[in-house]
């Protein structure tokens, strides 16, 4: 008799189903999302920092980065004025909702500014003039964490 060298079909299913059980348990180990959020957010505010400096140059006056951490934990608003509670009649508009300028992180994500109400003049400089940092960082994993700093003098974001 001669035999033909291969597999079966039987044996290639077996192998395949297990090979799908093994991606499908070990994906979520190497696939985790925490740094992409993190990464993502340290973005956005770098984008929120520049369009209030872009907004502060193109009308001539101070825009306030104000970082909310009480009445709306974890977001940051833009105003004219460094109040706080930044009313309606002096928040930047955001272009995509022509509402006041609201960037709320992840639900995960935190951040940790050295200037609660960083603001920039129609120069573009930092106001109060120094330089300012935003630490974001993961909840679920205290190592992912990201700086975006703001020089002083220049008000260069980086």
């Amino acid at each position: 008799m001669h035999y033909k060298k291969g597999f079966t079909l039987v044996e290639l299913v077996i192998v395949i189903a297990l090979m799908g059980i093994m991606v499908a348990v070990a994906t979520p180990r190497f696939a985790n999302g925490d740094i992409f959020e993190t990464r993502g957010d340290a973005g956005l505010i770098s984008s929120t920092l520049r369009y209030a400096q872009k907004t502060a140059i193109a009308q001539r006056r101070q825009v306030f980065v104000i970082t909310d951490t009480v009445a709306q934990p974890n977001s940051i608003k833009l105003c004219f004025v460094s109040d706080p509670n930044c009313p309606v009649a002096q928040a930047v508009i955001d272009p995509e909702t022509d509402g006041p300028y609201v960037m709320t992180l992840s639900r995960n994500v935190r951040i940790n500014p050295s200037n609660n109400s960083l603001g920039f003049d129609g120069l573009g400089q930092a106001v109060p003039n120094g330089a300012a940092n935003y630490v974001v960082t993961n909840q679920k994993n205290n190592a992912q964490t990201f700086t975006v700093n703001i020089e002083a003098d220049t008000g260069y974001i980086r």
